[in-house]
C-alpha cells in the first residue's frame, strides 16, 4: 500500500510540478499591466489546469466516501470545492482583466469559495488528527477557526465590496499556521500521514501569505503572485489527499493485522475447544466404561442377591420362598392344563446324631450329595427345595394321580437308601416321607405343605414304633 501510494504521488507532482511552475513563469514574463493575448492564453489554461485537477480530487474523494464510508472523505470534498471555486475566481479576477472584477459573482465566488474552504480545512483537520481527543487546547482553536470561517462564510452575503475578503486575507495564515503545528503534533503522536499533512499546510501557508500580500497591495495580483497562489494551494489540497489515502491505507493495514489477530485467536479457541472436546470424549469413553463395570457388577450383584434370596447356599436347591412361589404357580398351571400338582416331602432320621458324632462338615457334605441325588430322579420342570435343615421338597408338576407320588416316592426311598461315602466313612440313610396332592379349589402351597408335613411326622413316628418292633420302612400317603 506504501509502495502505490508513493508511485501515486510521484507520478502526480511529475505531471502538476512542470505545468504548474511554467505557467507562473510565463506569466511574470510580461511584466506590463496589460495583458496581451498570450498572457490570457497562458492564465486561462493555467486556472483550468488547477481548478480541473481539484475538481478531480473532489470527485476521487466522494467515490473514497462511498467506498469507505470515511466521514473525512465529505469533509475533505468541501475543502476541495472551496477551494475549486476560490482558484477559479482568483483566476477570472487577477488573471484577465488585470484586478478589475469581472462581474458580481466573481467577487462573491472568492471569498465564499475561500471562506468554505477555511471551514472544511478546521474540520478535516479535526477528524484527521482527532484532536478532541488527543490534543483539546489545539481543538479549541481550530473550533475558534472554524467560527471565524463561518462569519466569513456568512458575511459574504451580507458585507459589500472586499471586506469579506480583506476578512478571509487576516485570517487565513495564523490557521495555515494553527493547522501546521496541528500537523506536526500529530506527527509526535505517530499519526499516518502527518508527515505529508505538514507539507501540505507549509503550502496552503505560502499561499495564504501570497493571498495577504497580494490583497494588501504589497505584491501586483498578475503574473507571478497569482500563479504561485494558485500553485500552493493546489499542492496543498493534493498532499491532504494522499494524507487522507495514507490514513485510510493505515486503517486498513491495521484493521487487517486485527482481523489476523482475531483469526488467530479463534484458531486458537477452535484448537483449546478440539482440545477439550478429545479429552471430555476420552472422560466419556472412560466414564461410560466406568458405568458398564458397575452396571456389571450390579447385575452380578443382583443375580447373586436373587440366588441367595431364592436358593439354599448349601444345596443350590429352591430356598422356603421359592418353594412358596413354585407350588402357587405350579397349581395355576395345572388348573389351565387340568392336571394336578404333587409334593413330597422328607426327612432324614436322626440326622442332627450323623452332625454331633462326626461335625457340621461331614452332616452338610451328605446334604450336598442327596440333593444331587434327589435333583437326578425328577423332570426338568420339577422342583427340589431344601427349606429347613435336613428337611427337603419335591413338587412334581403334571401329576394325575397317586399313583404317580408313589412312583416318585419309591425312587427316593431307593435313591436315599444308597451309601454315601464322605471323608472315607459310609453312611446309610433312612428317610421318612409324607406326600399331598392338589385337587380341591382350596388348594394352595400352604395347604398342601402342612398337609405333606402332617403325614411326614406321622411316618416318622411310625418308623419310629416299628424300629423298636424290627419293622421295615414305610411311607405315609395322602
Amino acid at each position: 500500500m506504501d509502495e502505490r501510494l508513493r508511485a501515486f504521488a510521484g507520478a502526480r507532482l511529475r505531471v502538476i510540478l512542470p505545468v504548474a511552475l511554467a505557467l507562473p513563469l510565463a506569466a511574470f514574463a510580461q511584466p506590463d499591466a496589460q495583458a496581451g493575448s498570450g498572457d490570457l492564453l497562458t492564465n486561462l489554461i493555467a486556472t483550468v489546469f488547477y481548478v480541473g485537477f481539484t475538481a478531480a480530487l473532489l470527485l476521487k474523494s466522494l467515490l473514497q466516501f462511498f467506498t469507505n464510508r470515511d466521514r473525512c472523505y465529505v469533509v475533505y470534498a468541501g475543502f476541495a470545492f472551496g477551494t475549486g471555486l476560490g482558484l477559479l475566481a482568483l483566476g477570472l479576477l487577477h488573471g484577465f482583466a488585470s484586478g478589475e472584477p469581472t462581474g458580481r459573482w466573481t467577487t462573491t465566488a472568492e471569498p465564499f469559495g475561500l471562506a468554505l474552504a477555511g471551514l472544511c480545512a478546521a474540520l478535516f483537520t479535526r477528524e484527521y488528527l482527532h484532536t478532541a481527543a488527543r490534543s483539546p487546547r489545539l481543538d479549541l482553536a481550530l473550533k475558534v477557526f472554524a467560527a471565524l470561517f463561518a462569519i466569513a462564510l456568512a458575511s459574504t452575503f451580507v458585507l459589500p465590496g472586499d471586506y469579506p475578503s480583506t476578512l478571509i486575507a487576516g485570517i487565513s495564515p495564523a490557521f495555515a499556521l494553527l493547522a501546521t503545528a496541528c500537523a506536526i503534533h500529530g506527527r509526535q503522536q505517530r499519526r499516518p500521514g502527518a508527515t505529508i499533512l505538514i507539507a501540505g499546510w507549509t503550502a496552503m501557508l505560502v499561499g495564504a501569505l501570497l493571498f495577504l500580500a497580494t490583497h494588501s497591495g504589497l505584491l501586483r495580483p498578475a503574473g507571478l503572485p497569482i500563479h504561485a497562489l494558485q500553485l500552493a494551494w493546489t499542492f496543498g489540497v493534493l498532499t491532504m489527499s494522499l494524507a487522507l489515502a495514507e490514513r485510510t491505507g493505515s486503517n486498513w493495514r491495521e484493521r487487517v493485522a486485527r482481523h489476523a489477530e482475531e483469526l488467530a485467536s479463534l484458531e486458537h479457541s477452535i484448537e483449546s475447544l478440539q482440545a477439550s472436546e478429545q479429552f471430555l470424549t476420552q472422560g466419556m469413553a472412560q466414564r461410560s466404561q466406568e458405568i458398564e463395570s458397575l452396571t456389571h457388577r450390579l447385575q452380578e450383584s443382583e443375580q447373586r442377591f436373587q440366588q441367595m434370596a431364592h436358593h439354599d447356599p448349601l444345596t443350590g436347591l429352591a430356598n422356603q420362598l421359592l418353594l412358596t412361589d413354585r407350588i402357587d404357580q405350579g397349581i395355576i398351571r395345572a388348573k389351565r392344563h387340568n392336571t394336578r400338582i404333587g409334593v413330597v416331602m422328607l426327612d432324614f432320621d436322626e440326622f442332627s446324631a450323623i452332625n454331633d458324632s462326626y461335625g457340621q462338615d461331614v452332616g452338610d457334605e451328605i446334604l450336598r450329595i442327596a440333593a444331587q441325588r434327589l435333583r437326578s430322579i425328577v423332570r426338568e420342570q420339577d422342583t427340589v427345595a431344601r427349606p429347613e435343615n435336613d428337611q427337603f421338597v419335591i413338587v412334581l408338576e403334571e401329576v394325575f394321580d397317586m399313583n404317580d407320588l408313589q412312583r416318585v416316592a419309591n425312587a427316593v426311598t431307593l435313591v436315599a437308601g444308597e451309601a454315601i461315602q464322605v471323608e472315607g466313612q459310609t453312611f446309610m440313610l433312612d428317610v421318612s416321607m409324607g406326600s399331598a396332592i392338589s385337587g380341591n379349589e382350596g388348594s394352595n402351597a400352604v395347604t398342601l405343605l402342612k398337609q405333606a408335613s402332617k403325614l411326614m411326622r406321622r411316618a416318622k413316628e411310625g418308623k419310629r414304633l416299628n424300629r423298636q418292633q424290627g419293622g421295615p420302612r414305610s411311607i405315609a400317603r395322602a
